[in-house]
């Protein structure tokens, strides 16, 4: 994995000394936050209106880590974009989530005043698996601690994965 990440740094860093009339690095971007998912805050209210603050659970316990980038790639009348992201992944007590590599395919196409653009981003995705824990009640009862909802009731679809397969197409016509 550093290995990789370190590439990812490298041609980040050497887009200008790569780029090219045909082949350039666009919209790179990097953050020390985790990108993946929503987190939860902990905050929530009890059935019997007691309020509750465990967002402690959720604090991270590893540096936080993503970058993201385009690659356009001129062909003719055509533009091919490569989207690539990568996150480091989540870590804490409650939230669990692996490092995730992703990559799409999006192709530009100009004919006439007409531009289209179609593809898939995310379509090659590597990792990224999302894994939560319950909190016990002095019962022993599992609950979710993000929302305060029985375990057995809680969707964990509720939790958005930002790097889900996504179909484009988008036409525009230039007056």
């Amino acid at each position: 994995m550093k290995k990789i990440l370190l590439t990812i740094i490298f041609l980040i860093i050497t887009e200008k000394v790569f780029g090219s009339n045909l082949f350039n690095f666009v919209d790179t971007k990097g953050s020390n936050k985790y990108s993946q998912s929503l987190v939860w805050d902990g905050n929530f209210i009890a059935p019997n209106g007691k309020r509750f603050n465990l967002g402690h659970f959720y604090q991270s316990k590893n540096f936080e880590l993503n970058l993201k980038t385009r690659i356009l790639y001129k062909l003719n009348s055509s533009i091919l974009i490569i989207p690539f992201n990568f996150d480091i992944g989540y870590s804490s007590d409650l939230l669990s989530v692996s490092p995730i590599y992703s990559m799409g395919f999006i192709m530009s196409k100009n004919i006439k005043n007409i531009n289209i653009l179609f593809g898939i981003d995310n379509a090659l995705r590597i990792g990224g698996d999302i894994k939560e824990n319950p909190c016990y009640d002095k019962f022993k009862r599992e609950f979710h601690c993000g929302t305060g909802v029985p375990w057995a009731d809680y969707n964990r679809e509720n939790l958005n994965n930002f790097y889900q397969n996504r179909l484009i197409f988008n036409m525009s016509y230039k007056f």
